[in-house]
């Protein structure tokens, strides 16, 4: 698992979910999806494509069991050094582009229902992410704007800083012997 780009999985599984049918579709037929970066306006798009952008990667709140772990090896005398994976939020724009308005907004409803339906994504290795969206025009009634975009936000834990392995430092007791016991 060291090797697996926790991102690029999440942007596979996300594809994978929205790129089949059940979840979002129009008249039946799937809706590509392409993983922009960083700009999707530099992106030639052919209609109908739902775009998926990572805007932003934010510290989670869950800062608990981030203490680096020790694990002595006494025969060699060294220790292995692990730092944890810490929490993180990536908020992803997802916008669908058609030729109506209208068709926009029948895909903005198929996201809010896909991740609704969605609130834990499995990757192959097992890994989990949870996955919950930004509040659209439907969940404020005082607002009737209507939000073109929707951000996904997948709760996702990184590996951070590095797993080394150090030298062990050897304690010795001295016995101390006053010289003047004689």
């Amino acid at each position: 698992m060291p090797d697996e780009n926790i991102i690029t999985g999440i942007e596979a599984l996300l594809k994978a979910g929205l790129e089949d049918p059940v979840n979002v579709s129009l008249g039946g037929e799937p809706v590509p999806v392409r993983v922009v970066t960083p700009d999707p306006d530099l992106v030639e798009l052919m209609l109908p494509v739902t775009t998926l952008q990572l805007v932003d990667v934010r510290r989670g709140l869950d800062r608990s069991n981030n203490e680096f772990l020790v694990e002595k090896n006494m025969q060699d005398f060294t220790a292995r050094v692990e730092w944890p994976e810490a929490p993180y939020n990536l908020h992803y724009t997802v916008r669908g582009h058609t030729e109506s308005s209208r068709q926009d907004r029948l895909l903005l409803g198929q996201y809010m229902r896909f991740v609704d339906a969605h609130p834990v994504l499995v990757s192959a290795s097992g890994r989990k992410f949870y996955l919950s969206r930004s509040l659209s025009f439907r969940d404020r009634s005082s607002e009737r704007s209507f939000e073109k975009a929707l951000t996904f936000v997948v709760k996702a834990r990184l590996p951070v800083g590095v797993e080394e392995t150090v030298p062990l430092v050897l304690e010795h007791k001295l016995n101390v012997k006053d010289v003047n016991d004689d």
